[in-house]
């Protein structure tokens, strides 16, 4: 692999692995072990032009990670464990994070407000996933907060149902740079270098569509805290590509 492509890769990386605590540079260093084999710190610092001091702190965080194993000790030598057994690591941690969140923080909201209540999360199939969105689009709703990522929700339909409800209500539009989306004059619109993923908003509810394997799913959930967070999520984006 070449440095550029490397580079390219990690930066697109980062992005998504910055929700799990990890940083541009502990991706850089594990990423050299993993392609270029064992090395010492001052190796690592040469090839890639990272201070020796940062590059040692790192070696030490991903040691305790169990992302990398030590060889030797004078000088260290450090090699790195496999990409499977790494990402299997970080899922199981993830896991645990969202177990005690949940345990913490769910539960208890959950029990004292499930007496009054009423709200819905559900998945939604590939097959279904138009449908969800004609429908959020068609029903009333004072803002309408939209993110493009995917070529495959630009449809005739959906364009013509974000047009009319620009005209009566806030309706702010997010694109990736890479879909073909057209301009709709009565909504305010952006475009974004890259999102993670694709969504509705409206004042009550929320649909995520995300891809897996070139395969879309949702998750629909009209719970006011989803969609408050999500709200403040999607103005984070919407701030982000100004200008």
């Amino acid at each position: 692999m070449s440095s550029e492509l490397l580079e390219e890769t990690i930066n697109r990386v980062s992005k998504f692995a910055s929700v799990f605590g990890i940083s541009k540079s502990e991706l850089k260093i594990y990423s050299y072990l993993l392609i270029y084999g064992r090395a010492t710190a001052r190796e690592i610092s040469d090839k890639i032009g990272m201070p020796y001091t940062k590059v040692y702190n790192i070696l030490s965080k991903l040691e305790g990670r169990g992302w990398i194993i030590k060889i030797d000790k004078r000088p260290a030598v450090y090699e790195a464990i496999p990409l499977k057994e790494v990402w299997n690591k970080i899922k199981n941690t993830f896991q645990e994070k969202l177990n005690e969140f949940e345990k913490q923080f769910i539960e208890p909201i959950s029990a004292i407000f499930s007496s009054n209540m009423l709200y819905s999360i559900i998945v939604i199939p590939r097959d279904n996933i138009i449908d969800n969105i004609i429908k959020l689009l068609k029903d009333y709703s004072k803002i309408y907060l939209i993110a493009i990522s995917y070529q495959e929700l630009v449809k005739d339909e959906i364009i013509e149902l974000i047009k009319a409800n620009s005209l009566k209500a806030e309706t702010k539009i997010i694109v990736d740079k890479n879909v073909n989306f057209p301009e709709i004059p009565s909504a305010q619109m952006r475009k974004a270098q890259s999102l993670f993923g694709s969504g509705l908003i409206t004042s009550d509810s929320i649909l995520l569509i995300v891809k897996s394997n070139d395969n879309l799913t949702g998750l629909f959930s009209n719970h006011k805290y989803f969609v408050d967070i999500a709200t403040v999520y999607f103005n984070h984006l919407w701030l982000t590509t100004a200008g």
